[in-house]
């Protein structure tokens, strides 16, 4: 009977210990799982006010178009077209920049604007989508933050910034400046690296394909902006991305390879010339 009772009371110490470590470890992982959010969510605060400082100097460059239609017109196509990013976190801001110059740029943490000039070049919804999602993949993917190469020791690309822009402090007030001076100088003279800008354009097809968008109309935009290159109406574009042929080509591999050139979609001609008649 003594036994018994000793192999009983062996059998509660045994599920007690087995409960309670189980518990512990449960505790723990709650524990790791908030404190891992709760730093992704620091990291994108500061994402967002390092794109910040580089979207006021890109308006410090370009006037801001005030067409309140096409602006909510622009703004309702890239919403439609972010969601395809899976970064929930971000709030996009789309904007028109007052210029002949034909351009797109896309600040960290969601800035994204495109020119007059590149407007006024486009002939459909599908196209100006297709701009918008290249800059989206520029955010999604964060290329900016990686060419800057701002990765911490656990290869956290975000977790750099938010050693860098962590503080209040004037230092950190003067890297923050000099990180915006830097990524400003990027996107109008620099360049980001050729396989971030072949990534954004391929990724671009995918969003518009997943959007229901004609993919090859993005194909007709890159197409026409060859002329106005030669006509120097691009001067940033050409030295901050490859060249139109070589993106072309590119793109009519991608198609084949993955044999996307029989999918259809929607331009929405009509509804684009309406908004932007007269710019």
């Amino acid at each position: 009977m003594q036994k018994l009772r000793n192999y009983l009371w062996l059998f509660v110490s045994i599920c007690y210990f087995c409960f309670a470590s189980s518990a512990q470890t449960h505790e723990s992982r709650l524990r790791a799982h908030h404190i891992f959010w709760k730093n992704q969510e620091a990291n994108t605060d500061r994402e967002i006010d390092f794109g910040r400082g580089v979207a006021a100097k890109i308006l410090g460059k370009y006037k801001i178009l005030r067409d309140e239609k096409k602006v909510r017109y622009v703004s309702q196509i890239g919403t439609g077209i972010s969601a395809q990013l899976g970064r929930p976190e971000i709030r996009y801001y789309f904007g028109i920049l007052d210029t002949e110059d034909i351009n797109a740029f896309a600040a960290p943490g969601g800035y994204i604007f495109v020119t007059r000039g590149a407007l006024k070049l486009m002939r459909n919804e599908a196209q100006l989508a297709g701009v918008l999602a290249h800059e989206l993949v520029h955010v999604g993917q964060k290329h900016i933050i990686r060419k800057l190469k701002l990765q911490s020791t656990d290869s956290s690309v975000t977790s750099g910034i938010a050693q860098v822009l962590g503080g209040a402090s004037l230092s950190a007030k003067i890297a923050l400046e000099r990180l915006n001076d830097l990524a400003f100088k990027m996107l109008m003279e620099e360049g980001l690296s050729k396989d971030d800008e072949l990534d954004a354009d391929q990724k671009a097809l995918e969003m518009l394909i997943a959007t229901g968008y004609d993919p090859r109309s993005y194909l007709d935009f890159l197409k026409s902006l060859k002329p106005h290159l030669a006509k120097g109406k691009a001067v940033v574009l050409s030295k901050t991305h490859p060249t139109i042929e070589f993106r072309y080509s590119k793109l009519k591999e991608f198609i084949k390879r993955n044999e996307l050139d029989k999918i259809q979609g929607k331009t929405n001609e009509k509804r684009f010339k309406k908004i932007m008649v007269s710019l």
